[in-house]
This record gives structure tokens, C-alpha cells and sequence, in this order.
């Protein structure tokens, strides 16, 4: 109860996040920020998103893995990057996220993962529909995931879609699909999708249940986005009960570290 106690006085220091995106994110399980970060920011993210990915094309040649390599082109996700970048590093503690975390996972929270997502101008490539929570099944289950728009991104260059309340649907059946490398969620019925369209600077906070997928990039603009995900300390695998994620320590006791 006193870490509750602590969390609440620090988010009634804080007001990024309003009563009403709270409330949504509890009906429907995502919310959409106003633009959180300045341009001297997002043009130092976006400097080293062009380097990792350079580095990262290179390190899947090096590796003589033809797939990988595709992957790194046409559909880039770098993790781990707060591990390979000081910018990052301290990027995934911007005060956003922060709050979110203090809002949403807890008086204790982690960066559980964080990646470089990608698309090219014209050959980006889409990505199926699934949950992030199908990846890896944790103990607990649910967490945060913080997509943040590093450049604009809409339908012509792959922004993402959601289906609104999908959450609540719990956790879904996924099924790996070798052609699109990729689990694909197994469900009925996308009709109430809708795209998350964000200018620079803005960040979907939105739960790890929530059914979401991306577009191609068919624009002549590269879409750049940058995605930390939060969850408590000391998470473990459903399945062998092993440390999971990241485990990068944002909150303790309600208090930022």
C-alpha cells in the first residue's frame, strides 16, 4: 500500500497523461499521446536508428544468413537497442514513459524489451496481425508497449493498426507462419480495425494483448519508430520460469531510478 501511496504523489506531479487517456486504455486498451518529444530529440533518435541499422545490415551479412539479411532490408526490428546505443539508453527513460509505467505496471517497473522498427520507402514491408504477448508468454502475463512515432507515420508508410478492445479478449492462439516469419494471431473477425496515424513526437501506449499489425510502406518516406516495452521486475517465462526481457530497472518503490 505505501508504494501505491508513493505513485499516486508522483503522478500528481506529472499530468502527460490524462484521467481520460487512463480510462481509455482500461476500456480499450490503448491511448494516443499528443507529440512528447522536440525536434533536437527525435532528429538525435533518428541519427542512430540510421547507424544501428548500417551496423545491423553488416552484422547479418557477416553472419552469411540469407534471410536475415532480407529481414534487415525490407523489415528491420533491432532489440536491444537502449544495449547499443547511449541515446537510447537513456531515451527509454523519458518522463512519457515514466508515467506510463507508474500508471499502468506498477509502484516497480522495467524495460522489459525495446527495438528499432523500420520501413523503408517503398519496400518496407507489412507485419501480421498478432499480440505481443504471443511472443513469449510471461508470468505475469500483461505489460505495456510504448510505439513511438520517431518519424510521421500513417496508412501510406505502415502505420500500425489496432482493433480497439481487443485486450479483452485475453490471450489468443498464435501460429507461426514460415513464408512471413512471423506468429500470426488466430482469429475471426479485424472488422473494427483502425490505423494509429501519429506525427512525430507522439507515442501509442497500448496494452500487450492488444491485436495490432503494420502496413507496407508504399510512400517515398522512410517510417521510423522506436518501441520500449515496460513490464514489473523479476518477469519470468510461463513456460520455464527463467528471467525475461531486458530487466533494466525505470521504477522502485514509485520512484523513478
Amino acid at each position: 500500500m505505501k508504494s501505491w501511496v508513493i505513485v499516486w504523489r508522483f503522478l500528481a506531479r506529472m499530468s502527460l497523461i490524462t484521467d481520460a487517456q487512463a480510462k481509455q486504455f482500461d476500456e480499450l486498451g490503448y491511448f494516443v499521446t499528443e507529440p512528447m518529444f522536440d525536434a533536437k530529440t527525435l532528429a538525435e533518435a533518428s541519427a542512430e536508428f540510421e547507424r544501428l541499422h548500417e551496423d545491423w545490415i553488416e552484422e547479418c551479412r557477416r553472419k552469411g544468413d540469407a534471410t536475415a539479411v532480407e529481414l534487415a532490408l525490407y523489415r528491420p526490428f533491432i532489440g536491444g537497442a537502449h544495449g547499443r546505443s547511449e541515446v537510447l539508453a537513456r531515451f527509454v527513460k523519458q518522463a512519457i514513459y515514466v508515467e506510463a509505467c507508474a500508471r499502468f505496471v506498477g509502484p516497480g517497473a522495467d524495460l522489459y524489451f525495446n527495438q528499432v522498427v523500420i520501413k523503408p520507402p517503398e519496400v518496407g514491408q507489412s507485419f501480421a496481425w498478432h499480440q505481443d504477448s504471443g511472443y513469449v508468454i510471461t508470468v505475469p502475463q500483461a505489460y505495456i508497449t510504448c510505439w513511438t512515432a520517431v518519424s510521421r507515420t500513417f496508412v501510406d508508410n505502415g502505420c500500425i493498426w489496432i482493433i480497439p478492445g481487443s485486450h479483452k479478449l485475453g490471450l489468443v492462439e498464435h501460429v507461426r507462419d514460415q513464408e512471413l516469419n512471423a506468429l500470426v494471431a488466430q482469429f475471426a473477425d479485424d472488422s473494427g480495425a483502425i490505423p494509429v496515424e501519429m506525427e512525430a513526437g507522439q507515442v501509442a501506449v497500448f496494452s500487450s494483448l492488444m491485436l495490432h499489425r503494420s502496413g507496407a510502406n508504399t510512400s517515398d518516406e522512410v517510417r521510423l519508430g522506436y518501441v520500449p516495452q515496460y513490464h514489473v521486475p523479476g518477469v519470468v517465462r510461463a513456460d520455464t520460469g527463467e528471467l525475461m526481457g531486458d530487466q533494466h530497472p525505470v521504477l522502485r518503490g514509485g520512484q523513478p531510478v
